[in-house]
């Protein structure tokens, strides 16, 4: 399962280990200067995973490696083992009509945001400005002069309470 490097390619080869999430390993030696959908694309094949490469999400020390960045980014260890994940598939676009087509928005941006919610939400009321901060607060004036802790006797401290109590005794 480990592939040879190319003889007379003089960029450096790492030797790593893939690791799927139904456990199977396989150990993969590519230049450093390959691309991570390279080594997607490496094991979308049927000698390996057999998965599509954009459905594979690899992880290497805890970071998702990115299709575009070379492995090198990555910094991988000869032998340290990369993860690979299936991702779920994405939902099947809906097909477009012939008399649609001209202009399709995109239904991922809702259209409601700009212009508040629409009849019949039941969160629009959670939109309003008492919900951000601008809510009528409090005053201090509620709490009092200390801020509603009160102190015991009078408000007399401790130190002083003693102090009283000598006199008065």
């Amino acid at each position: 399962m480990a592939d040879a490097g190319e003889p007379g390619n003089d960029t450096p080869q790492i030797t790593f280990k893939v690791k799927s999430s139904n456990d199977k390993t396989h150990t993969i030696t590519m230049s450093e200067s390959a691309t991570v959908l390279e080594l997607k694309t490496k094991l979308s094949g049927s000698d390996f995973e057999d998965i599509p490469a954009e459905r594979q999400r690899l992880i290497y020390s805890g970071r998702i490696m990115k299709d575009s960045d070379a492995l090198s980014v990555y910094k991988i260890k000869n032998q340290n083992t990369i993860h690979m994940v299936k991702s779920a598939r994405s939902n099947p676009t809906p097909a477009a009509s012939g008399a649609s087509a001209s202009a399709p928005t995109p239904a991922a941006v809702p259209q409601n945001m700009a212009a508040g919610s629409t009849a019949g939400d039941p969160l629009a009321g959670l939109t309003g400005a008492r919900y951000a901060g601008h809510a009528s607060l409090p005053s201090a004036d509620l709490f009092g002069a200390d801020g509603g802790v009160s102190l015991p006797l009078g408000g007399l401290l401790p130190v002083e309470l003693d102090r009283h109590l000598d006199i008065i005794c």
